[in-house]
């Protein structure tokens, strides 16, 4: 892939942009010093722009504009000023500078925001669009309205009225790359505060959100800095830090530097939000505050470190959040979700390494795998940790900080800051073969190979100091039948990690020919009267993972709903349906476990008394129970409930709460309501694009709509390309992947996409689907007899 950075080196970028948000339009001129190379050429990316002029050193030059570079000739090895004027216009599609649009007091309002990460700044303006490219902006915008503002990533230096518009000018950012270049116009409510040292911190939601919800993440952010501030020994280095929500935001959060922004349900949060709200909120803020450090201050030098920013992000948000709010057990979900999810990504053959190459710039979005270089890179950061010493760790870390501050990095930097603070391994040689290698051990006495979910392994090694039975290490221990039973024995002598580990591991060797997946159904009657959330959590997964080997209405799924049913009921009636007054994270955590699972029962009686909390005023409601509420009232009456919820859905505001609705949307069973359903695929105006294939996969989940999902998805493949862009088409198929459960299935789906087999975007994620769905499948034909047997025997 060619570097143009090889070409000519920015020093300093000066850009100056017309944008109007009514027409769409955006023009502009950037100015850039910089320092030739030998070639004496000048290489900038540009995407979907017009250019109008070049100016090298103020005179105006010739240029080529192919394959989305811009080339000019200057002086070699020379300092120069290259200008460009350009225009273009705004998208939708959640990437480059684009719109985004939502409904207040009867009118559209409209905001201009912008995604730059991975590569999409050069859709706005010509540049050279790669991490190790730091440069610094001065960054002045005109608009066309009075009452918008416009938010940078540094403080406001001037506000001007002048004939074409409203001049805002921003103070000149620190050396940073083009990807965390940002800016924001709209209407907006805010609140802000500072912290200690003196930060500005505000935050900014759309006209139509409750200005309720602005004091929690405010808040956050306060608290974060502060205690990353503390933590890593390094200031925060900008005046002010903002988070905006925006209605139309692809990712969850995006981490330019002072101008974080974010999905709406990512952000925004009251006193009335559900427990789980607030964690997710508390979680991404703290991680894309981390990343002020991680990823700002210090950038990787080119996208195959990745993880030295994701890696990192997502262990700090653990850490931050525990911090903050001791009492929401965040890290039992650190090991009950993001450590599974990457144990299940990294068992398959195929799978990427933490740390991976790119040969095409189409590549770079498929790097951020979630389960991978977040979740599994933030394993092996907490496997590092506690394997130094928290105190080493953090100590070598501000070695780091100090060393490359507005610089960019690899992984060896980071090795090299830790080595003094390391003494009893080579921390260089452990870790790089936990992130160059895909995959983990499974651990049998003290033998280990690859696990793989298809039964085959590899040469793969990886070094293992200690086998730990907590939930450091990422490997499996694989006991033996007499081991399991006596640990099993005395379950309740052992600490929580020890019991997650010993249940996660079991649960993942069932997915093998090493453990019958029938064994796991006497699990479940084990822990009929367990009370601990994190453990019921694992327990919800082995019950989810029984499903694939039972037909739809046979005798079995009776059986087995029935028998959940009667597991669950006694610790529900126990808890409550509703909500207690300051009661604990954990009975708040294992109420929404039990609910789900006595509500895939579908128990007429409990779906009744369930049903009988619902009201049409929602406030009255606990946010924490709605959606259940919500979906036994459709089982009931789906014939007046959905129209009702289909009515007033785009006139509710709060995210929480249009996603619980959203969730209820996906679960028709009346035809009308179905064919509704699918309408609303390609109704961007109903269904956001950023929740459209959350809202495909509900409808793939639910067996009343199984079947037309998956065709769906195969004859309106080009829509959903146009839809999403390259930034998360990928997570179709490999979501898709997930749900298929029969020989027939697979063969329609892949017979479809081995047309983009090549294709550099989807390449590795079919290949890593189809061996998934290999692996799924003869799991399911080997083992489906053995649990249908344990079934009838309940």
């Amino acid at each position: 892939m060619e570097r143009l950075l090889d070409f000519f080196v920015p020093k300093s970028y000066f850009l100056d942009l017309f944008i109007d948000k009514h027409s769409s339009r955006l023009r502009g001129v950037v100015k850039i010093e910089g320092k030739t190379k030998t070639s004496g050429l000048i290489k900038l990316h540009s995407v979907d722009q017009t250019i109008d002029f070049v100016k090298i050193n103020g005179e105006n030059a010739d240029f080529v504009l192919r394959d989305f570079v811009l080339t000019a000739s200057a002086p070699a090895l020379s300092l120069v000023t290259v200008e460009v004027g350009f225009s273009g216009s705004l998208k939708e599609n959640m990437q480059g500078a684009y719109l985004s649009k939502y409904i207040f007091e009867n009118r559209e309002e409209r905001i201009v925001s912008t995604q730059f990460e991975s590569h999409y700044a050069r859709e706005a303006f010509p540049c050279v669009d790669e991490p190790a490219a730091k440069a610094t902006f001065e960054l002045s915008i005109t608009i066309p309205d009075a009452d918008d503002i416009v938010l940078g990533n540094t403080e406001l230096l001037a506000r001007e009225s002048k004939p074409d518009g409203y001049v805002w000018t921003f103070a000149k950012t620190p050396k940073m790359s083009t990807y965390l270049l940002a800016f924001v116009i709209g209407r907006f409510n805010v609140l802000e505060g500072k912290t200690k040292s003196g930060v500005l911190v505000r935050t900014f939601a759309p006209l139509n959100q409750d200005k309720a919800t602005l004091k929690f993440p405010n808040s956050l952010a306060i608290k974060s800095l502060e205690y990353y501030d503390d933590l890593f020994k390094t200031p925060y280095p900008l005046k002010k830090l903002d988070q905006v929500a925006i209605p139309d935001f692809e990712a969850g959060a995006m981490e330019n530097w002072g101008l974080v922004t974010y999905r709406e349900s990512q952000l925004l949060c009251s006193d009335s939000s559900s427990l789980a709200s607030k964690k997710a909120v508390a979680l991404t803020v703290t991680h894309e505050l981390s990343h002020q450090w991680f990823g700002n201050l210090v950038t990787m030098k080119w996208w195959n470190d990745l993880w030295l920013n994701e890696s990192f992000a997502t262990i700090m948000e653990y850490y931050a959040t525990d911090h903050i709010f001791p009492k929401f057990n965040v890290w039992d979900d650190f090991f009950t979700l993001d450590c599974l999810a990457a144990f299940y990504r990294d068992a398959i053959s195929g799978v990427q390494a933490v740390r991976e190459d790119v040969s095409d710039p189409a590549e770079i979005a498929t790097l951020f795998d979630p389960c991978i270089v977040y979740a599994k890179g933030a394993h092996l950061m907490l496997m590092l940790i506690r394997e130094m010493g928290e105190a080493n760790f953090f100590a070598g870390l501000k070695a780091y900080f100090s060393k490359n501050a507005y610089k960019n990095t690899k992984a060896s930097d980071l090795w090299t800051a830790l080595a003094p603070f390391c003494k009893d391994f080579d921390v260089k040689e452990f870790m790089t073969a936990w992130i160059t290698q895909p995959g983990f051990p499974v651990i049998t006495d003290e033998a280990q190979q690859r696990f793989l979910f298809d039964g085959t392994t590899d040469d793969n090694k990886y070094p293992v100091p200690i086998v730990k039975d907590d939930m450091s290490g990422h490997y499996l221990i694989n006991l033996s039948g007499p081991e399991f039973a006596e640990a099993l024995s005395n379950f309740k002598t052992l600490t929580k990690e020890q019991r997650l580990r010993l249940l996660i591991d079991r649960m993942l060797l069932a997915k093998t020919p090493i453990v019958s997946s029938a064994s796991l159904l006497s699990l479940i009657d084990k822990f009929s009267g367990e009370t601990s959330a994190s453990v019921w959590n694992i327990v919800s997964t082995i019950i989810s993972s029984l499903v694939p080997f039972i037909d739809y209405d046979s005798p079995e799924e009776i059986k087995y709903k029935a028998y959940l049913y009667k597991t669950v009921s006694p610790l529900l009636e126990k808890l409550g349906l509703t909500p207690k007054e300051k009661e604990s994270t954990n009975d708040s955590e294992l109420r929404d476990i039990l609910l789900s699972a006595a509500t895939y029962s579908r128990d007429p009686e409990f779906m009744e008394s369930l049903a009988a909390l619902y009201s049409d005023d929602f406030s009255t409601i606990p946010s924490d129970i709605r959606y259940y509420v919500f979906e036994a009232k459709l089982w009931l009456d789906e014939a007046n409930f959905y129209p009702h919820i289909k009515n007033i859905y785009s006139s509710v505001s709060d995210p929480d709460l249009k996603a619980d609705l959203r969730r209820v949307l996906a679960h028709p069973r009346l035809e009308e309501n179905i064919n509704f359903a699918f309408s609303l695929l390609e109704n961007p105006d109903f269904i956001k694009p950023q929740d459209h294939l959350g809202f495909l996969l509900r409808l793939r989940r639910w067996k009343y709509t199984k079947d037309r999902a998956l065709d769906w998805l195969l004859s309106h493949w080009g829509y959903v390309k146009q839809l999403n862009g390259e930034k998360s088409i990928e997570d179709y198929p490999r979501y898709f992947a997930g749900t298929i459960n029969s020989e027939a299935e697979s063969n329609r789906f892949f017979e479809f996409f081995l047309q983009f087999a090549d294709d550099p975007v989807l390449a590795r994620t079919l290949k890593v689907a189809k061996n998934d769905v290999d692996a799924s499948l003869a799991l399911i034909s080997a083992d489906k007899p053995g649990v249908l047997r344990a079934i009838n025997r309940l």
